[in-house]
C-alpha cells in the first residue's frame, strides 16, 4: 500500500500555473496545494481547465508558466500516478487478469496479486474472462483496478463514470469512495457532477469558465467511514454543500 510522504513535503503543488493553447488561455493562473491522503474533485463547466490541470499534474503536459510538483518533484508520465480515463481503455486481446497482470509487471510488482485487486472493486471470478465479454461498468472497474495495481500514492481519475448508466454510477462511486480511504494515497477526481462532488470528495474545487482559476475551494466534512451512501444523502449538511457547490457552479456558468 502507498505510505504517506514524510514531512511536510506536499502530494501536489501547483505553483502560479498557467496553461496556453497557441493564443488560448485554457487554465490560470492557479495556486493549488494538496496534502497527502487528500480526495480532492475538481468540478466546473465543460472547457474549463479541469482535464488540463490532471494532465499538468501527470506529467503529460507542461505549462506554460508555473511550476508542479508531485511529492516535491517534477511528475514523470506513468510513473508518478496512477490514471483512469472517461473510457477503459483496456486491452482486448488480453483477459481481465492479463490486464491487471500487465499493469503489476509494469509497476515492478508482484503478479500474484490480480484476483486481490479485482476483489477490492468488487469483482470475483472474472480474471480469465475477456474484456468484451464484461459489462461497460465492470471494464471500468477493471480501469481502476489497474491503476492501483501501480501502488502510486497519487490517484487521478477524469470523468471515469461519465460513460455508465444512473444505477451503475453509483455503485461505482461506493465502491471508489471505500478504495480511496487507503492510508497516504491522494486522488483527484474531475466531474461536471456537483452531487458526485461532494459524495467522493474530502474537499471541493470549483473551477471558473476559461481560463480556469479557483473560485471555490471548499473542505468536505462529511464522515468517510461507518454511514451508508443512502444515509451519507440524507444528511442535512450534505444538502447543504450541494447547494453550495451547484451555486458557484452556476453562478460561473451564468457569467462566462
Amino acid at each position: 500500500m502507498p505510505s504517506a510522504e514524510s514531512g511536510d513535503t506536499a502530494a501536489i503543488t501547483v505553483t502560479d500555473v498557467e496553461h496556453r493553447y497557441g493564443e488560448v488561455v485554457a487554465l490560470g493562473p492557479i495556486d493549488l496545494t494538496v496534502p497527502p491522503g487528500e480526495f480532492l474533485v475538481l468540478v466546473g463547466a465543460s472547457g474549463c481547465g479541469k482535464s488540463t490541470l490532471l494532465r499538468l499534474i501527470a506529467g503529460f503536459e507542461q505549462p506554460t508558466t508555473g511550476t508542479v510538483l508531485t511529492g516535491g518533484v517534477p511528475p514523470i508520465p506513468g510513473r508518478s500516478a496512477g490514471l483512469v480515463f472517461q473510457q477503459p481503455r483496456l486491452f482486448p486481446w488480453k483477459t481481465v487478469g492479463g490486464n491487471i497482470e500487465l499493469a503489476l509487471r509494469y509497476a515492478g510488482q508482484p503478479t500474484d496479486g490480480v484476483d486481490a485487486l479485482l476483489n477490492r472493486v468488487g469483482l470475483h471470478d472474472v480474471a480469465k474472462r475477456r474484456t468484451w465479454q464484461i459489462s461497460g461498468g465492470q471494464q471500468q472497474r477493471v480501469a481502476i483496478a489497474r491503476a492501483l495495481a501501480a501502488d502510486r500514492p497519487l490517484l487521478l481519475l477524469d470523468e471515469p463514470f461519465a460513460a455508465l448508466d444512473a444505477l451503475t454510477r453509483e455503485r461505482l462511486q461506493e465502491d471508489l469512495r471505500s478504495v480511496s480511504t487507503a492510508p497516504g494515497r491522494t486522488s483527484i477526481f474531475v466531474t461536471h457532477s456537483v452531487d458526485e462532488a461532494v459524495f467522493l470528495g474530502s474537499r471541493v474545487v470549483v473551477l471558473s469558465p476559461r481560463p480556469g482559476r479557483i473560485v471555490l475551494d471548499l473542505p468536505i466534512h462529511l464522515p468517510r467511514t461507518g454511514i451508508t451512501p443512502d444515509d451519507l444523502r440524507g444528511l442535512p449538511d450534505y444538502a447543504a454543500l450541494r447547494a453550495e457547490i451547484g451555486h458557484a457552479v452556476r453562478s460561473e456558468g451564468a457569467s462566462a
